[in-house]
């Protein structure tokens, strides 16, 4: 597929009257990743807190000629060896009609343009082994941590 003219493109913090169309597209992101149900029901909540100017929860919109058509959600934290916000981008979805035609990367691009402008020390995201696709791009546009990452669920 070819890319999407930038001129078509615009990518912009989420607002109020966004919510439908983020929805739609966190919708289809749970059904992809079979997510619980919980994160279903959660829906309110994390939107409410992604609008929340004092919440750590950040949300971008990916629209193409005003067609939603991805997203991302960036968690910042604090950092033990500086000063400056780590952003953990936590979810990156492009919807299926409009992947492979450069909106991740571009979205990309917005967020480090963002970090920069906030004095954010780095962003980190994770992906799964199986996603060959993102991590064609990913091992293009970024540095692969050499460290694993464990958990311990606690519900």
């Amino acid at each position: 597929m070819n890319r999407i003219e930038a001129a078509a493109v615009e990518i912009r913090r989420l607002e109020e009257n966004d919510r439908v169309a983020w929805e739609d597209l966190w919708q289809e992101n749970l059904d992809h990743f079979a997510a619980p149900d919980r994160a279903r029901a959660d829906m309110p909540v994390i939107w409410q807190r992604l609008l929340d100017q004092a919440a750590p929860l950040l949300g971008w919109l990916v629209l193409v000629q005003g067609q939603a058509a991805g997203l991302a959600h960036v968690v910042l934290r604090q950092h033990s060896f500086s000063t400056a916000q780590i952003a953990i981008l936590e979810d990156l979805w492009i919807a299926p009609f409009a992947r492979r035609r450069g909106l991740a990367e571009r979205l990309v691009e917005r967020l480090v343009r963002e970090g920069r402008a906030q004095g954010w020390r780095r962003i980190e995201w994770e992906t799964g082994d199986e996603n060959l696709i993102a991590q064609r791009l990913y091992d293009r546009i970024a540095t692969l941590d050499p460290v694993k990452r464990y958990r311990i669920d606690l519900d």
